[in-house]
């Protein structure tokens, strides 16, 4: 059975590239169809050939469209596109074969007929693609035996037209070969990006809460520092820790503490505005960076974090809380001196009795 891509794959580089590939093809053959179009007067095409290929300029102008506004609907566009070549090439190479007798040149449009097996490979994966393109080629194969085969075409017509057909085949077998090998690398150079993709991520991301870890945090400290000494921005940063965490770990076991922080993580996510960076500085602290914020903007904050954090009920543990330390960068101050403030303000906040919030100011 052919399964098509899922498509909950639709932003993965692999259905990108057959995505944008398969809109390219529609798009060259809209182009060449046009342009035929426009000069068939002059080149004597008949009346049907002229319906024909308007027939393919509507048709490629309404899949390129569905195409492009509707991604998911690739393998769709690619069966559709698939099965109306094929009965197109099907009845040209007919009419060359069986009717006129004859295998040279096999008319202008024998040239498309080697397109369904870019189609195929950018629909399917693997054995799946080949099958089609092996289906397709069939289907021409026999074609060709029907008329080899044929009693009412002279042995020397056959034999005239026999190299050029035979030609047509071998192009067809190499071009089956080929896709089929591409599209092995394809996929073995694609899941190289996706691991190297997800080794990059790992190496910020802290797995445990799945937050960035304290190097990505550092990138961003540095990047958010630099930003501010071109253009005068403010900024200010959150520190903050869960109140008697160890008291967690030694009384309900390591793993509460650890879906203890996995929960307080996800709750401080959804709590921050888009733009907000957050992630996990080390044990049970995180760290935010508020881009553009000012120190009463950012206490606002901490307090809507902590309302956040103290809403969640967590399993076995019950409620917990977080102290917050505020601080906002002063101007020419470098990023280490900002958290030692940001540090000192959260153990203030500790020494207070802990879930407060104290402003470094």
């Amino acid at each position: 059975m052919v399964r098509p891509m899922p498509g909950d794959a639709e932003e993965t580089p692999e259905f990108q590239f057959r995505h944008r590939s398969l809109l390219v093809i529609l798009g060259c053959v809209l182009g060449a169809s046009i342009a035929t179009l426009c000069v068939s007067g002059a080149w004597l095409f008949t009346a049907l050939d002229r319906l024909v290929l308007s027939f393919i300029v509507v048709k490629n102008a309404l899949l390129f469209v569905w195409l492009w506004r509707r991604p998911r609907a690739l393998v769709r566009v690619g069966v559709i596109e698939l099965l109306l070549e094929g009965i197109g090439g099907v009845g040209k190479l007919w009419l060359a074969l069986m009717v006129e007798h004859t295998a040279y040149s096999l008319g202008g449009y024998s040239y498309w007929l080697m397109l369904n097996y870019f189609i195929a490979a950018l629909v399917w994966r693997g054995r799946a693609a080949l099958w089609v393109s092996l289906g397709w080629f069939a289907v021409l194969l026999t074609l060709g035996g029907l008329y080899w085969f044929s009693s009412s075409i002279p042995l020397s017509t056959k034999q005239q037209y026999g190299n050029t057909l035979l030609q047509l085949y071998l192009t067809h077998a190499t071009l089956i070969a080929f896709l089929t090998l591409q599209g092995r690398l394809l996929g073995q150079y694609l899941a190289a990006i996706v691991r190297a993709e997800g080794a990059a991520r790992f190496a910020h991301v802290d797995g445990l809460t799945g937050t960035a870890n304290r190097r990505q945090l550092e990138a961003w400290l540095r990047a958010r520092h630099e930003h501010a000494g071109r253009t005068g921005e403010p900024w200010s940063v959150i520190l903050f820790d869960l109140d008697h965490f160890k008291g967690v770990n030694d009384t309900y076991g390591h793993a509460a503490g650890d879906r203890v922080l996995q929960a307080t993580a996800a709750a401080v996510r959804q709590a921050l505005w888009e733009g907000d960076q957050m992630g996990r500085w080390g044990g049970e602290e995180f760290l935010v960076i508020l881009p553009g914020t000012g120190p009463a903007d950012a206490v606002r904050v901490a307090e809507r974090l902590q309302e956040a954090v103290t809403a969640v009920e967590y399993p076995d543990v019950g409620r917990v809380t977080i102290s917050c330390g505020v601080a906002q960068q002063a101007q020419g101050e470098s990023v280490e001196a900002l958290l030692h403030r940001a540090d000192e303000a959260l153990y203030a906040a500790k020494r207070g009795g802990r879930a407060l919030v104290e402003v470094a100011w």
